[in-house]
């Protein structure tokens, strides 16, 4: 057991059980143990959506990185005192004490532990979330990448539960900032979680006398952030002179940092007629929902932007909602993609997951310089071939970044079967791994017609993920860029002749579309 994990596996002999169905009321349960806390609520409503029918709760002893929140709180506030820990754990079956019943992770749904904090000389005496994990919702159009895997145990019973932590400031050694960056670079880092002694002594790097309670900077989240060792890219849209909010939309790097796999931020201004004061919010982002009928894309190009030079439709434009935490109300909720507005957005960080050393949104520019510069090579013997370069003239092109490990993309690779079910010569792969770096980013191409309904595509431009681009001359472009897989067809990079790139072809037994990545 590492240190990491101690709060959420230690042990309880003292376990309550609660059956849910009628006539037990969740909100008398929350009003009369917890007080009104709508983070508390959310999670018997999210209880109530997977039809839960038992609730068990522990009391349990302080350990690891609560024994550390707390002597944190009282080098603070030497009047401060825990008076409570639970851990609730919410099953899809009946369970009962008196059967002695044997705990299947199959039917667990969620957990949480909460934390009762008691500072008389700054009158407080609350509940909060320290931390929570549901699954995932079974729909098929609620993406979330690569979800993170926490340990904890019930009673005496190890467990392991699969989703996206959440958690909740407490205004006294954490606000909204440290408690959204735990939640998204919990599954980033070997040790799988970070306490907030550690955020916020990196944080104290860049300000040695800053109060926690009151938040993080810009660049006390960049100074975590390269403290640990993770990549990103931001934008600070309150220092940007030029205001590129609807240039450099928040929506873009937020989509860019759910398909490389570890999240992103987004920080906001408070608006409202009776606001006093400046007060700023900021909430991870970690997957989004996929509405396939939505008519955007075709109108956005035939409609709303004729003879503009877009180039390509992101699969971000399919998004309709991106999927978040907001530590004030709870976890898991759908955000519309659209609803902040973007003048009210200050702060964006698109985090990258580990290996992975630039933006999936850069990816997709040199994705399509790399595509437009190939056309013209093409032969077109191939019906799909024939339909790309038709799809492209008219930039009915669909992009989605996908960062992957080498692994992963090969494994992949070898997967696919096409539309008339042939397969990839297996031996390819295994051949285009031994010269691959250990991470790529392999940006699928596809179009409006075939993207959103089939989830399928025509092939991917592969590029090297693991060092910064840097792309003064056409010829730089080849440092980066790897392959292209199309329909029967790889190209390789080769020479720049009279600033013209040319490209080595490999035949493919892959002659149509295949299915899109999926993690």
């Amino acid at each position: 057991m590492t240190l990491l994990d101690d709060h959420r596996c230690v042990s309880s002999s003292d376990l309550e059980y609660f059956q849910l169905e009628s006539p037990f009321s969740s909100f008398d349960f929350v009003e009369k143990r917890f007080g009104e806390t709508n983070s508390i609520r959310r999670l018997f409503s999210l209880a109530r959506s997977f039809s839960c029918q038992t609730l068990i709760v522990e009391t349990i002893p302080v350990a690891g990185i609560i024994t550390e929140e707390n002597e944190d709180i009282l080098a603070r506030y030497p009047d401060h005192r825990n008076d409570g820990l639970l851990r609730l754990s919410f099953w899809n079956v009946e369970l009962s004490a008196k059967a002695h019943p044997h705990l299947n992770q199959e039917n667990l749904v969620g957990y949480a532990i909460l934390k009762f904090d008691s500072v008389p000389s700054r009158s407080i005496a609350q509940w909060h979330v320290f931390e929570a994990v549901f699954v995932k919702y079974a729909h098929e159009h609620n993406c979330v990448p690569r979800a993170g895997q926490y340990r904890l145990v019930v009673g005496s019973t190890s467990l392991i539960i699969t989703g996206i932590l959440y958690c909740q400031q407490n205004g006294l050694n954490k606000a909204c900032a440290q408690v959204a960056l735990r939640s998204l670079i919990s599954r980033c880092l070997l040790e799988g979680d970070i306490s907030y002694r550690r955020i916020n002594k990196l944080a104290e790097q860049v300000n040695p006398a800053f109060e926690p309670a009151q938040g993080l900077s810009v660049p006390q989240i960049r100074a975590i952030l390269a403290g640990l060792g993770i990549e990103y890219s931001d934008i600070d849209y309150s220092q940007d002179q030029n205001d590129r909010r609807r240039e450099l939309p928040y929506q873009k790097y937020a989509y860019a940092g759910l398909e490389s796999g570890c999240g992103a931020l987004v920080g906001f201004r408070l608006t409202g007629q009776e606001l006093q004061y400046e007060a700023k919010h900021i909430i991870p982002f970690y997957g989004h929902t996929f509405n396939k009928d939505t008519w955007v894309p075709d109108a956005e190009i035939s409609y709303f932007r004729i003879g503009e030079t877009a180039g390509y439709v992101p699969s971000e434009s399919w998004t309709s909602s991106f999927i978040g935490h907001d530590d004030n109300f709870g976890p898991n909720f759908c955000i519309p993609r659209l609803y902040i507005e973007h003048d009210k957005v200050d702060y964006v960080v698109e985090l990258f997951r580990p290996g992975i050393r630039y933006s999936g949104v850069k990816a997709e520019a040199i994705a399509l310089d790399i595509l437009y510069s190939a056309l013209s090579t093409l032969s077109k013997g191939n019906k799909w071939i024939n339909r790309l370069i038709q799809w492209a003239m008219k930039q009915q092109i669909v992009f989605r970044a996908q960062a992957a490990s080498v692994t992963e993309y090969t494994d992949h690779l070898q997967s696919l079967t096409d539309w008339e079910g042939e397969r990839e010569d297996q031996a390819l792969p295994l051949a285009l791994a031994k010269v691959m770096p250990s991470y790529v980013w392999a940006v699928e191409i596809s179009t409006p017609q075939l993207f959103p309904a089939n989830e399928r595509k025509l092939g991917e431009i592969v590029l090297d993920a693991t060092r910064q681009p840097e792309l003064q001359e056409i010829s730089d472009f080849f440092n980066i860029f790897l392959f292209a897989r199309l329909p029967g067809i790889y190209l390789l990079g080769g020479d720049v002749i009279n600033e013209t790139p040319s490209f080595t072809q490999i035949p493919s037994k892959i002659n149509s579309h295949t299915e899109l990545f999926k993690f």
